[in-house]
């Protein structure tokens, strides 16, 4: 009989190839952004398993048989070490944008973007329009060759222990030239941070995050997307899971999330559930449950060549380099 798959692969959950980012010989990430490309990923920055930001970029390609098969270093690191950050892959570019520089958790406003080039490597990174406030965990959407970005950690005075969960709602145009000018639009209806954020058929929809307590939120919201910023903000379906940096991705109609940080205060926990739901201009669809993720984790995740691909990761125990993936169709039955 074949051996059965190790714990942290399952049926549906298959295993790819490892992240490769390793702190004194430990593999493990978390905090990095990432972002499909068709048939590749690019990961940037995030923190190693000893928790220390890093600005390492890596490529991660995409098999004919859905797989990550392999791992590669780009030749251009990010200008500085950033976890917290959110980047967004609009017009053959990609723009990342704030995040948290160093192991005291101190932010930056420091906004850089590279060129996809020809063979899908990434070109050199240039600064470009910082943000208006030093932030980490906001969540960042491209449409129509905007960035719009929804409330986060903003630190007011620059320093780490003026953080609060901010409402703020900021978008610039965003071409081969870099970024322009922010511009404040309709704030969110709390503050709150790590709340997950997409665009699609220009409409933005804000699942979870914590509230300024440290408490994650089931809060469901949604708003047009317009040139002259964001529109008001409308309650849809509640997440049925409260949780805060849950990984989601939006592909064909559809978003899936995963995991996510379901209880807040100084020992955080971490959930496994995996839902998905519907997405229209009328706001969220009925949320339904697909199969579990092998492990409790806050992680990233992106939809891409027809599967959802989660890298790495954190829980109760540290980070982790673990990559599984599984079909869209295993996770809707």
């Amino acid at each position: 009989m074949p051996s059965p798959p190790p714990p942290e692969c399952t049926s549906v959950w298959k295993c790819a190839a490892p992240y490769p980012l390793q702190s004194g010989g430990n593999p493990g990430v978390a905090g990095q952004q990432c972002i499909d490309n068709s048939t590749v990923v690019y990961c940037v920055g995030g923190v190693d398993s000893s928790g220390v930001p890093r600005a390492d970029v890596y490529l991660g390609s995409i098999g004919s048989s859905g797989n990550v098969t392999s791992w590669s270093v780009e030749a251009h690191p990010y200008p500085q070490s950033v976890t917290g950050h959110s980047c967004v892959l609009m017009a053959g570019y990609l723009f990342c944008i704030g995040g948290i520089h160093d192991t005291a958790g101190d932010d930056i406003s420091s906004s850089y973007f590279s060129k996809v080039e020809a063979n899908g490597t990434l070109g050199s990174w240039l600064q470009t329009t910082s943000y208006p406030v030093a932030i980490d965990s906001q969540s960042c959407v491209g449409w129509s060759n905007r960035i719009y970005c929804v409330a986060g950690n903003n630190e007011t005075s620059g320093a780490v222990g003026s953080v609060e969960a901010s409402s703020s709602v900021w978008y610039a145009s965003a071409n081969s030239s870099g970024i322009g000018a922010w511009i404040k639009s309709t704030p969110y209806p709390s503050g709150v941070y790590v709340p997950s954020c997409f665009a699609s058929s220009g409409y933005i929809y804000c699942l979870g995050g914590s509230d300024g307590n440290g408490d994650p939120l089931g809060n469901t919201y949604y708003a047009a997307l317009t040139s002259s910023g964001v529109g008001s903000w409308t309650a849809t379906a509640t997440d049925p899971l409260p949780a805060a940096g849950a990984a989601c991705a939006v592909t064909s109609g559809y978003i899936y999330c995963v995991g996510g940080e379901t209880g807040g205060g100084q020992t955080p926990t971490f959930g496994s559930t995996v839902y998905y739901a519907t997405i229209s201009p009328s706001g969220l669809g009925a949320w339904s449950e697909g199969p579990d993720y092998p492990r409790t984790v806050g992680t990233s995740c992106v939809a891409s060549a027809g599967s959802l691909y989660c890298f790495g990761g954190f829980d109760e125990n540290g980070e982790t380099s673990i990559v599984n993936y599984a079909s869209l169709s295993s996770l809707t039955g």
